[in-house]
């Protein structure tokens, strides 16, 4: 996995030692314990269970999908069933993309905003847009999927190096009603004329939680599933906690400036000064899943205050954030609040994570970061 994606794993081995010296660490001090005293019940079931954490055999895959580089890697002592598990693992991932990227023009999405009408829609799909209803009802259309007209806008004035007109947002404002999607068993239709919808900010999410439970099904208890959002098995190789570092997005605004009116891909996140990482946060996971959305790699404006993000109540993004990641029991719970806390302002968040039931990590536009109490950092790089 690239070092230079927004969100990357960290292991949690202590500074210096390899995999063999942290094996070989605990084993000379699991002797020196064993002469000083007879090990106890529940810690000999300890180190049981670390040994057997020890023997297990990591593979992966990666892939472009999504229009981003996707990760899965797991650990197994059977290496035949891990090799299967992953293999059905890319496909089912490869199986929810052909559903809901718009990056595929085939896709049942793209066949949706092209026709207004899509007959025998994918279980799949019925489920992402009845959650994606399900959270636009709750946050009073924060989170609106049908958000399609208004990222065309500014995406057409970003080709032109221009900012849409107010009248050309306003326009397509019109267009955007997340209550004009119908879904029933045997077709989805768009009832407004000229609206469009995207999955981009859910699908991934979704696509994290059907890929943790097809390796679940196929007997994998340690895994991390970063399919653009992340979620996360057991835990990380050598036994440690699963920890996540969150991309310090002041940092990216100097370190990879944005010219007015250009996107910026996530692979060209420059981290070659690891002084300059002072202020990212390091966090512990706990189980749950993690998204994160920001404004880093897609803007309209040099100064990032216009970017993909857009409030759907009027046309233009939230002022207030410059990231925010969501710990939540479901990584599409995670990936669809993302944008919901965007439009939250500082003084909302606390409230609202509690409301919500999750935990927020957010960084002000100044590099300020916020969090919940449930939040465990352990330290910056």
């Amino acid at each position: 996995m690239s070092m230079q994606r927004r969100q990357w794993m960290k292991m949690g081995l202590g500074l210096g030692l390899g995999l063999g010296g942290v094996a070989a660490l605990a084993h000379a001090e699991q002797g020196a314990n064993a002469l000083q005293s007879p090990a106890k019940p529940n810690e000999r079931k300890a180190s049981k269970a670390q040994e057997l954490l020890s023997q297990l055999v990591w593979h992966e895959r990666a892939m472009i999908g999504f229009g981003t580089t996707l990760w899965l890697r797991a650990g197994h002592a059977n290496v035949a069933q891990l090799d299967t598990a992953l293999d059905a693992a890319v496909k089912a991932l490869r199986d929810v993309e052909t559903e809901m990227s718009l990056f595929n023009p085939d896709s049942a999405v793209s066949r949706l905003n092209a026709t207004g009408v899509l007959h025998k829609p994918s279980a799949h799909l019925r489920s992402v847009l009845r959650l994606s209803a399900q959270v636009s009802r709750r946050s009073a259309g924060a989170f609106d999927i049908s958000m399609q007209p208004l990222w065309k806008v500014w995406a057409e004035a970003q080709a032109a190096e221009q900012l849409p007109a107010k009248r050309a947002v306003a326009q397509a404002q019109k267009h955007v009603n997340w209550q004009a999607v119908e879904v029933t068993p045997d077709a989805v239709r768009l009832n407004l004329k000229g609206m469009g919808v995207s999955l981009n900010g859910i699908a991934q999410g979704y696509a994290a939680d059907v890929v943790k439970a097809v390796l679940q099904a196929h007997g994998m208890a340690h895994a991390q599933i970063d399919a653009g959002e992340t979620a996360l098995l057991g835990q990380a190789p050598g036994g440690k906690p699963w920890t996540l570092a969150v991309e310090d997005v002041a940092l990216t605004h100097k370190t990879m400036p944005v010219k007015p009116h250009q996107s910026a891909s996530s692979g060209q996140l420059h981290l070659a000064k690891k002084d300059a990482l002072l202020n990212q946060p390091v966090v512990q996971m706990d189980g749950r899943a993690i998204a994160t959305s920001s404004d880093a790699h897609t803007a309209f404006s040099a100064d990032h205050l216009h970017h993909h993000i857009l409030n759907p109540h009027t046309g233009y993004s939230p002022a207030h954030w410059a990231s925010v990641s969501v710990l939540a029991p479901s990584c599409v719970l995670a990936d669809a609040l993302t944008k919901v806390f965007f439009m939250q302002s500082p003084q909302q968040l606390q409230a609202a994570a509690k409301a919500w039931g999750v935990d927020v990590l957010a960084q002000r536009k100044s590099g300020e970061w916020v969090a919940t109490a449930g939040v465990k950092q352990l330290r910056t790089l």
